[in-house]
């Protein structure tokens, strides 16, 4: 886990520290995902991510289970890259989404391209649903 621990790390603390720079160099982006960094900063200002698991899969990428601010289960998934400063890249994200308030059953679906707008549509939604319990 402690790669992905050093790879969450450097994002929380580029999100704080509002450095647009590091948290492009930490994800495998596209130039959507330029335009959206303010908006990804804004909206993880003060999230926590918690690593519950993380395990090599096939051609040395790194799987991981988070929880976002204690109760969004999700996933990352990094590959090797030496255009990171960590030497690793965000390349897939998966945040399960409540299928309708109230029920127990989850949806999960992966993003593997514009990470940032997923990740911000992901957080938007669950503030929605935490909203209405």
């Amino acid at each position: 886990m402690g790669i992905v621990g050093y790879q969450v790390a450097k994002l929380l603390d580029a999100i704080t520290l509002k450095k647009k720079d590091v948290i492009l160099q930490l994800f495998n982006t596209t130039a959507d995902d330029q335009k959206n960094v303010d908006e990804f900063m804004e909206k993880f200002q003060g999230v926590g991510i918690t690593i519950l698991s993380a395990k090599f899969i096939n051609n040395g990428r790194v799987e991981s289970d988070v929880l976002i601010s204690g109760r969004i289960p999700g996933k990352i998934v990094m590959s090797k890259s030496p255009d990171s400063l960590t030497g690793w890249k965000i390349t897939q994200l998966g945040i399960e989404k409540p299928k309708s308030v109230g029920k127990r059953h989850w949806e999960f679906s992966m993003c593997y391209v514009g990470l940032l707008w997923c990740a911000i549509e992901s957080v938007v939604e669950w503030g929605n649903h935490i909203h209405e319990q």
